[in-house]
């Protein structure tokens, strides 16, 4: 089990994780380069009744290419990009990486949509590396 901690730049918004992390991975998608300002977003998965949030986020929503649907929580003060879902996972939370205070325990497993990677990104080539997004059972991601 794992408790993780976080909070946003201006502290309005925070969260205490205490549960078991289900994955963790790099997305090197566009819609992660663009929401985050960098070149991939480190999303830290677990069980979204594990984590406490304090405060009022503000959700941006959108569908990507492939129908599915997207939210994206983050403090409306600051700016800063919390947490989000996925309605493929349901009962699943990302937290972002930028946002998580106990960094040592993030340990990407994976690469997502390596074929959009920004060319100054460079890959871990000790994890598994994937064009697009694998299914379950090919990428054994839990």
């Amino acid at each position: 089990m794992t408790i993780l901690t976080g909070n946003c730049l201006c502290g309005q918004v925070s969260f205490e994780a205490d549960g078991d992390i289900t994955m963790m991975g790099n997305c090197h998608c566009t819609d992660c380069q663009q929401i985050t300002g960098a070149g991939f977003a480190t999303l830290v998965f677990m069980n979204e009744n594990n984590v406490k949030i304090s405060g009022e986020t503000k959700r941006f929503e959108h569908t990507v290419d492939s129908g599915n649907a997207l939210t994206k929580d983050f403090c409306p003060n600051c700016g800063s990009q919390m947490f989000g879902g996925n309605v493929l996972r349901p009962g699943s939370i990302a937290l972002r990486l930028g946002s998580i205070n106990e960094k040592e325990h993030v340990n990407p497993q994976f690469n997502v949509f390596c074929s959009s990677k920004a060319p100054c990104s460079i890959l871990d080539e000790s994890i598994p590396g994937f064009e697009k997004m694998p299914v379950k059972a090919e990428a054994k991601l839990g």
